[in-house]
């Protein structure tokens, strides 16, 4: 099968490996699409931490983000036919060590991660999945906005996270794909939903959000909630400093610098800063909700690309773009 790999820093290469072998209890899809994230440019660049870590090396297989079609089962799988469009969880948790067996799946010490270490990406012809880790989208077409679901999950674990409360005033940090995704599903809310991005934001919509503001503007705080989803510099800090006394800040966004805060001021002010780690349990419930934000799931796509062409995709996805998401059509 034709796949994209990461050979080396900066570049990308189009290569033939072999084809998925299909174990009793596995699914392999002929994949459709693969979205692109900020983890995919730190793998292209060679700083990001499974390879710093040793967890992947170079060639990388990369694609996390995915939607396909069923090509064939195993023996064991009988809730699923040939053409049924599916998608599937990054993380793929081992069921059997003592976070799993207390249903914290997202917990698990024993993962191994599609696209990132330990299993092959996505961004290929076909790919073998664990039947566990997969959901149908039914008999649908699959298309471009489906590979959303994947960081929409992580969305739904940050949002059950938050507890918002009629009422609250709630900042989200930064508008690329998880922030935007959050604006997505907190305006759906009855609470007030402010954006501190320097960029553009007409992805959005107009109907998204209160406020938007740029570094020069003064934030009119305190907040209930801040959802960091940007991982800038200084971002912690500030999403700390306009919270009111026991707010929350929900740390989405994974920053590649480390950041001094004053545990005093956590503390005094009784706030709760809570990590997110992935949804894996809630791609369901995205899957389910796709039908009802596909218009603010599609309006974060700024381009599709062809597999034949992946290395212009990443070129993409570092230019100044006013839409956060690049897709790679699998032909």
């Amino acid at each position: 099968m034709r796949a994209a790999v990461i050979d080396a820093p900066h570049s990308v290469s189009i290569v033939e490996l072999d084809d998925p072998v299909c174990g009793p209890d596995d699914v392999v899809v002929a994949v459709s699409y693969v979205g692109l994230c900020g983890t995919d440019l730190e793998l292209l660049h060679g700083t990001s931490s499974y390879l710093t870590d040793g967890k992947t090396s170079f060639p990388h297989h990369f694609g996390h983000e995915w939607v396909g079609v069923v090509d064939r089962t195993g023996s064991g799988v009988r809730d699923l036919e040939t053409g049924d469009a599916v998608t599937g969880s990054t993380m793929l948790f081992c069921q059997s060590c003592t976070a799993c067996g207390s249903g914290k799946r997202n917990q698990c010490s024993d993962l191994r991660e599609v696209g990132l270490y330990e299993h092959g990406g996505a961004a290929a012809q076909f790919l073998v999945m664990p039947r566990r880790a997969v959901v149908s989208l039914g008999r649908v077409t699959a298309e471009p906005e489906h590979v959303l679901i994947e960081p929409l999950v992580t969305v739904l674990e940050a949002v059950d996270a938050a507890s918002v409360s009629p009422g609250d005033r709630v900042l989200v940090v930064g508008a690329g794909t998880i922030g935007s995704l959050a604006v997505a599903m907190l305006s759906r809310y009855p609470v007030t939903v402010d954006i501190l991005e320097t960029r553009c934001i007409e992805h959005l919509g107009a109907s998204a959000v209160a406020h938007s503001f740029t570094e020069a503007d003064a934030l009119t705080g305190p907040y209930d909630i801040v959802v960091e989803a940007s991982g800038g510099v200084g971002a912690l800090n500030t999403a700390i400093g306009v919270l009111r006394p026991g707010g929350k800040c929900i740390l989405v966004g994974v920053a590649a610098h480390s950041e001094a805060i004053d545990p005093g001021a956590v503390a005094l002010a009784g706030i709760s800063i809570i990590g997110i780690r992935h949804g894996v349990d809630h791609y369901r419930r995205a899957a389910a909700l796709f039908p009802l934000i596909r218009p603010a799931l599609a309006a974060l796509i700024d381009s599709v690309v062809p597999l034949s062409d992946a290395k212009a995709a990443f070129d993409r996805l570092e230019s100044h773009r006013t839409r956060p998401k690049v897709v790679i059509a699998v032909e």
